[in-house]
């Protein structure tokens, strides 16, 4: 337990001031992990921060069947970390040595996980019987069903809880400290029960290990897919300097949205409908139609949609699975109609075609149906015969799907980019930041699903295990000039906020926070989305620049709004470095590649009938470097580009990684 260390005077506010070894700083899956295996290595003078233990992605999301990718060690093709490094880097913009990291720990993290009792399926014979999933060309991926991460969420959360590590609830870091060197010092945390002390509820906690685990940016878009209560924090590490990389590396895919799901698998699998109407809910029209030219283009387009979920540059062309997506945004975004899917009938297909039956549904469609012995009339039956839970899931969130319309949109669902870090998930560039899970961006351009989930666990245990072997040297931090200059700054930010004369009730507070939220979050969709123009990009980067810059001027925040408020800040810088990020790469000529459009007057065109997106082709050199954003010395936004490293080429000795383990050199 953490106990006061000080009491800094900071413009009349008295600030307290604890200390520890680490502090962790969000309770994902990615997080929770880190604290256990910081636990059984002895480190014991820590503490998790948390805004809410029981929100997050990792504890709130999931799909039809959420997978976990790690090494395949039950099948009857042989697997190894090198085989897994090509599934990693085949994308593109990875580190070769990072994606090493996470393959050769990949059975270590999976296997820690199932000795605290996440509950995967084995066969008769105790092997962890894989699948293919999107990306990978052999069976790794694994799963619980619909809450893999939810239920690993649960078991590190009951080993902290058994392990009686320290865990502040509905606390908000609001700043990152640095010295003069740029390492870190600690953080600064407002604690939201507190807020009407004469303080505001500001804390100080010294550490010279920062764990950022708070997963990736949620709150960005409009049309999103995260869990409503995660809102992501990568703007505190941005604010400090610390180095991001390939920000521009989105993913986005078709869910649904007043329950917010990922609608791959089974909910593809069984040939929904698909039909959009006025926003009012009248004139239904089935605009995939128009698109296709038989049952069979149709039927394996909707039908791949399953497997191949996440929006692809690759997959559009000559009737690609991600035509869909495509075609489902131009109805939402561009026309402003709303797009469901019909489970309760089938597919329409043109009148010159024959009826709807099985005998017109594309081979691979029909085979697996019947395999699956899942064919029936209707969608909704073959979806109960196929993956009951998946029905069970939306009823549970009351939604009816064989009697209710699903609305859908095309929604952001992970960041492959993120902070910058080193092989030990320490950040390139401040010392003793550890960004871990989807905050950190080493996840390429495009990679096998579920592979997020293992560089998570992995990173936490790399993290963990940098942190262990380290020699505390933060003694007695005093109220040093640089560590003063940023808590004046936040302090009499947060002051000025709530002693502003034009002080609104707390609803209309709250009413002008959201619509800054509002617009920030419309901007990110309709620019920074799965389509981008060069112009546009542009014209949304100075707008956000100038949002940014307004925000705080002459603002008042009732306290029960001091944490939104300072989370809008950091979304505020959050949102310019990713917009600059995007610009900057179309500027270099990057073209389509990922989850991502770039459309370009010269490039080809999507479809003869959606001749206003002509796709501009990847630029096939850039899959070779990563776009790395920076501050310079006068704190400008810069950008640049590393060349990828490569996957370690060494031979180990033995003898020779025993001698280096044993000294602690293999942890340099």
């Amino acid at each position: 337990m953490m106990h006061l260390h000080a009491t800094w005077s900071v413009l009349g506010h008295m600030i307290p001031v604890y200390r520890t070894k680490a502090l962790i700083v969000g309770s994902g899956a990615a997080s929770l992990s880190c604290a256990v295996h910081l636990k059984r290595m002895g480190v014991h003078d820590m503490v998790i921060v948390t805004d809410n233990s029981k929100g997050g992605t990792s504890r709130n999301t999931g799909s039809d069947k959420q997978t976990y990718y790690r090494l395949s060690d039950a099948s009857p093709i042989p697997d190894s970390p090198y085989s897994m490094v090509e599934s990693y880097t085949r994308g593109g913009s990875v580190h070769g040595d990072m994606a090493f990291v996470e393959a050769q720990n990949s059975l270590r993290a999976f296997y820690n996980l199932v000795s605290l009792g996440v509950n995967f399926p084995s066969n008769r014979y105790g092997g962890y019987t894989g699948y293919k999933t999107d990306h990978d060309p052999s069976n790794r991926g694994i799963s619980l069903g619909p809450y893999t991460s939810k239920e690993m969420v649960r078991v590190l959360h009951a080993e902290v809880e058994k392990c009686n590590i320290p865990l502040w609830d509905r606390c908000d870091v609001v700043r990152l400290l640095t010295d003069e060197n740029h390492a870190m010092v600690g953080a600064v945390v407002l604690n939201k029960q507190e807020v009407h002390n004469e303080n505001h509820g500001l804390c100080v906690i010294l550490s010279e290990h920062v764990v950022l685990g708070t997963g990736g940016p949620a709150g960005f878009y409009a049309a999103s897919v995260y869990p409503r209560v995660h809102v992501g924090s990568i703007g505190l590490a941005m604010e400090i300097g610390a180095e991001a990389v390939n920000l521009t590396e989105s993913q986005f895919g078709i869910a649904s949205t007043k329950f917010r799901w990922n609608l791959s698998g089974s909910y593809q699998q069984v040939l929904p409908r698909y039909i959009s109407t006025d926003r009012r809910g009248n004139n239904p029209v089935d605009f995939l139609l128009p698109y296709f030219n038989n049952w069979e283009e149709l039927t394996n387009a909707v039908f791949l949609k399953g497997y191949q979920w996440p929006f692809d540059a690759a997959k559009i062309f000559d009737q690609g699975s991600s035509l869909i997506d495509l075609l489902v945004y131009h109805e939402t975004q561009v026309k402003g109609r709303r797009v469901f899917l019909d489970y309760s009938s089938n597919i329409v297909g043109n009148p010159a075609w024959s009826p709807f039956s099985r005998h017109c549904v594309h081979p691979t469609a029909l085979g697996y149906l019947d395999a699956s012995k899942a064919w029936a009339e209707t969608p909704f039956e073959r979806l109960k015969l196929l993956n009951t839970a998946a029905v069970d899931l939306y009823a549970k969130h009351g939604i009816d799907l064989q009697h209710e319309l699903l609305e859908i949109d095309v929604c952001a669902q992970h960041n492959n980019g993120g902070l910058y870090s080193d092989i030990w998930w320490e950040s390139t560039n401040i010392k003793g930041l550890y960004p871990i899970g989807e905050v950190n961006g080493s996840h390429g351009v495009s990679r096998p699903g579920g592979s997020a989930l293992n560089a998570g666990q992995v990173g936490a245990l790399r993290a963990a295990q940098r942190i262990a072997a380290s020699r505390d040297s933060l003694h007695d931090v005093s109220l040093s000039e640089p560590i003063q200059s940023q808590l004046k700054e936040l302090v009499g930010t947060v002051s000025s906020w709530v002693a502003s004369p034009k002080h609104n009730s707390l609803q209309s507070a709250k009413y002008l926070l959201d619509e800054q939220l509002s617009t920030l979050q419309r901007r990110m969709s309709n620019f920074a989305g799965p389509i981008r123009r060069k112009e546009l990009v542009q014209k949304a980067l100075l707008e956000a620049k100038a949002q940014q810059l307004a925000f705080g001027k002459d603002l008042s925040v009732p306290v029960e709004l001091l944490a939104k408020a300072l989370r809008l800040r950091h979304m505020l810088i959050a949102q310019v470095w990713y917009l600059s990020a995007i610009d900057h790469y179309i500027q270099q000529e990057g073209g389509s590649r990922g989850s991502y459009l770039v459309v370009d007057s010269a490039g080809r065109e999507a479809h003869p009938l959606a001749g206003q997106y002509r796709i501009k082709e990847e630029k096939v050199q850039l899959r070779s470097v990563m776009q790395v954003l920076y501050l310079d010395a006068q704190k400008k936004l810069c950008h640049r580009f590393d060349q990828c490293r490569a996957v370690p080429s060494e031979s180990f000795w033995f003898e020779q990684v025993w001698k280096e383990y044993q000294s602690g050199l293999h942890l340099l």
